[in-house]
């Protein structure tokens, strides 16, 4: 499964080095760099910090010199140069397509000829990539591949990679978020398909895995901020005085709790919801003869994935396992090294973890 998640934005052979994975919100930015050791990989530096709100407003550059500012201060504290960069995710275009099959230096002149159809943007306009997922037979014995696309507005990666230059800072790759945290959130072992749940703070980011591919992602605009907004305006207490209940209480439903619970239950539903609706239409369109198989479990991941009772929650309503993820899974042996970075700390770092994974996987030939 891992390699299939490694090969967006694959920099030349020369560039494969190890690089520090930078995860860019509106509200933070996270970075960790890995080395190998003992036979897996262990955390050489980490760290974080928060944006003041404006600088970054979805997912947009807005404030680029106090953004410039915070990279260089990133760059100082990890002595990074080189950088795998997360591009926002509700500024990405995730696309399967069917097309001939083709020789491989043919494909990206036959994806442009097709792109607009299936992406909102024009040709000249994006940077995109892609991936070949299988290849298949028609009825009539004609051959076509079966590809994912992904594409981000060309303005926006170019500010993006301004902004570093301006720091010191190379970046090899530009990656979508559902691939970094896909990486470390599914077991390489893991052979069903998986709904997995990224929860921030200003939203959150669902991805289907299955046959070790990231088949779909998409983002909605509800995340941990909207848990501590519901309790802070019917309990009449500060926005931080709501995150202290959020993270002591949770979502536990006790005669001592009742009351938050109830306040927290409809932005859980909306998550609920969302998670509902997209298996369904998963699994109401799979065909007999399709590898991918129905979804089998959710997996939680992202820094508002501890909420207490939350995943218990999902597991009631959904009727399917519902789990908190481990990011060191495809990590490290807990047997050989305990990381430095806690499990539940861990779980706001899979996007900048599974960046610098990426860096010592190279693209299949």
């Amino acid at each position: 499964m891992s390699k299939s998640l490694f090969d967006f934005f694959p920099p030349p052979d020369y560039l494969l080095m190890p690089a520090v994975g930078l995860d860019i919100s509106d509200r933070s930015i996270k970075f960790v760099e890995l080395e190998r050791k003992n036979g897996g990989f262990s955390i050489s530096k980490f760290g974080s910090r928060n944006l003041p709100q404006g600088i970054i407003e979805s997912g947009v550059i807005k404030q680029k010199e106090k953004f410039v500012d915070f990279l260089k201060s990133i760059k100082e504290e990890s002595g990074a140069k080189f950088i795998n960069v997360s591009l926002p995710e509700e500024k990405a275009f995730l696309s399967r397509i069917k097309i001939p099959a083709a020789k491989e230096e043919e494909l990206r002149g036959v994806l442009e000829f097709q792109f607009e159809e299936h992406i909102p943007l024009s040709v000249q306009d994006a940077v995109f990539d892609f991936e070949v997922i299988k290849k298949e037979k028609e009825e009539k014995g004609e051959e076509f591949l079966s590809a994912n696309i992904v594409a981000f507005p060309k303005n926006l990666v170019e500010s993006y990679r301004d902004a570093f230059e301006e720091a010191g800072l190379m970046p090899l790759a530009f990656e979508m978020e559902a691939y970094s945290f896909a990486r470390v959130a599914v077991p390489e072992e893991e052979k069903n398909s998986c709904f997995l749940v990224d929860i921030g703070k200003t939203r959150t980011t669902f991805a289907i895995v299955s046959g070790g591919v990231l088949q779909y992602a998409f983002t909605i605009e509800i995340g941990g901020d909207n848990f501590d907004a519901a309790l802070a305006k019917n309990l009449d207490i500060t926005q931080l005085k709501a995150e202290e209940i959020k993270k002591e209480k949770g979502l536990m439903r006790n005669k001592d709790n009742d009351k938050n619970f109830n306040l927290l239950l409809p932005v859980a539903s909306a998550i609920r919801d969302e998670i509902s609706k997209h298996i369904i239409f998963w699994n109401s369109h799979l065909k007999e003869e399709e590898t991918e198989k129905m979804i089998e479990k959710i997996i939680l991941c992202g820094g508002e994935a501890n909420l207490k009772g939350f995943s218990e929650y999902l597991s009631y309503e959904l009727k399917l396992p519902a789990e908190i993820s481990n990011p060191w899974a495809n990590i490290v042996s807990f047997e050989k090294e305990i990381p430095e970075l806690e499990l539940e700390e861990s779980l706001g770092y899979a996007v900048a973890i599974g960046l610098s994974l990426r860096s010592f996987y190279r693209k299949k030939k």
